[in-house]
C-alpha cells in the first residue's frame, strides 16, 4: 500500500463548536504520531445557515494551524441528498462544505451515501404527488437517477477547488423502508460510475462492510476488492460483525454489539489479510476510533504503522 498518511477522526458531538476542545483533541490526534486528522464539519461551528461563516472560520482556522497535521472533512451525519423535505438544505450545506475544506486545506470530503424512506405515508404525502404512482423500486431509480446529478454538480464544484469526494458505504440495522445503493460496496461503485468524474469515488469504510457483509450475506473479500479501483479513501476501525444496536455504546461494548469504532486489533476484523486485499490502495488511511479510547490512540498509530509495512 502506498499510504500518504495516518489520520484519527474526531468526535462532533464531544468537540460540539468548543475551541478549548478541539485544540485538546487535536492535540491529542497530534501526539499519537498522526498525519492526518479528519475534522467533522457540523462539530466546528463553521457552517452557519448554509454558509461559511468568516469570523467563525478565522477561530478555527488560528487553532487548527497549531498543529503539524494535514486534514480531511466529514460531512454531517444527517447529511441525505435524497431527503424529500430537507434535500435541497443538504445540497446546499454539501457545497458549503467545499467551500470550507478548501478554506483549511483539505483534499478530501467524506459523505455517507443517500437513502430515501419510502414509507406509506411519504409515499401518499409527497412521492406520488410528485411523481405519480409507482412501485417503490421503479420509483428508486429515479431518485438514484437524481441523486448521481447533484453528486456530479457537486463533484464539479470540488474537483475546480481540487477535492476529491469519497462516499461511504453505510449501515442500515432496519431498511424495511429505507432504500440506499450503500450498504453493498459494490452499488456504491456502480453509482459512482454513473457519476462519472474522476474526483468522486468511495469512501471504502471496512468496518461497515464487514458488518453488512455478515448480515445481508455478501462476500466480504470479494467487495472489499472488487470496489478498490474506486476507493478515493478508507475508515478503518474493528467490531465484532454483529449487526445489533442497544443504543448505547456501553451497553453494545460488553457484548460486542454494533459499530463499535474500536482499535484494529480489538475486534475479530482480519485486517492483515484486508490490507492484503488492499495492496494497491494509494491514500490516507484514517482510523475512526471511538473517542473515549484515545488514552490508546498513540499504541493504535504505532501498530497502525507496523501492520501496514508488513511486521
Amino acid at each position: 500500500m502506498n499510504v500518504k498518511g495516518i489520520g484519527i477522526s474526531l468526535n462532533a458531538d464531544m468537540v460540539n463548536g468548543d475551541l478549548d476542545t478541539l485544540e485538546r483533541h487535536l492535540g491529542y490526534i497530534a501526539e499519537a504520531g498522526c498525519d492526518y486528522a479528519e475534522l467533522i464539519l457540523h462539530g466546528l461551528d463553521v457552517v452557519i445557515g448554509g454558509q461559511v461563516h468568516p469570523k467563525r472560520l478565522a477561530r478555527v482556522r488560528e487553532v487548527l494551524d497549531k498543529f503539524e497535521l494535514n486534514y480531511t472533512m466529514h460531512l454531517p451525519y444527517e447529511l441525505n441528498l435524497m431527503s424529500w423535505s430537507k434535500g435541497r438544505d443538504y445540497e446546499i450545506v454539501f457545497e458549503a462544505g467545499i467551500e470550507l475544506s478548501k478554506a483549511i486545506g483539505a483534499d478530501t470530503i467524506i459523505y455517507h451515501s443517500s437513502f430515501a424512506q419510502l414509507t406509506d405515508h411519504n409515499l401518499e404525502q409527497h412521492y406520488f404527488p410528485k411523481y405519480g404512482r409507482m412501485k417503490r423500486e421503479e420509483l428508486f431509480k429515479l431518485l438514484l437517477d437524481e441523486d448521481v446529478a447533484m453528486l456530479r454538480r457537486l463533484g464539479l464544484i470540488a474537483k475546480d477547488a481540487g477535492i476529491s469526494i469519497g462516499v461511504e458505504n453505510n449501515i442500515w440495522y432496519d431498511m424495511k423502508n429505507d432504500y440506499t445503493y450503500g450498504v453493498h460496496p459494490q452499488t456504491v461503485a456502480e453509482h459512482i460510475r454513473k457519476v462519472g468524474l474522476d474526483n468522486v469515488g468511495i469512501t471504502l469504510d471496512i468496518g461497515h462492510c464487514y458488518l453488512t457483509s455478515i448480515a445481508y450475506g455478501y462476500d466480504f473479500k470479494e467487495a472489499i476488492e472488487s470496489v478498490l479501483p474506486y476507493t478515493k479513501h478508507l475508515h478503518v476501525h474493528d467490531n465484532f460483525g454483529k449487526l445489533y444496536d442497544a443504543k448505547a455504546y456501553m451497553s453494545n461494548l460488553p457484548y460486542g454489539y454494533g459499530d463499535l469504532h474500536l482499535p484494529v486489533g480489538w475486534g475479530s476484523i482480519p485486517y492483515t489479510e484486508v490490507f492484503q486485499w488492499l495492496a494497491a490502495y494509494e491514500g490516507i488511511v484514517n482510523m475512526e476510533i471511538e473517542f473515549r479510547l484515545y488514552p490508546h490512540f498513540k499504541e493504535s498509530v504505532d501498530e497502525m504503522r507496523e501492520l501496514l509495512a508488513g511486521r
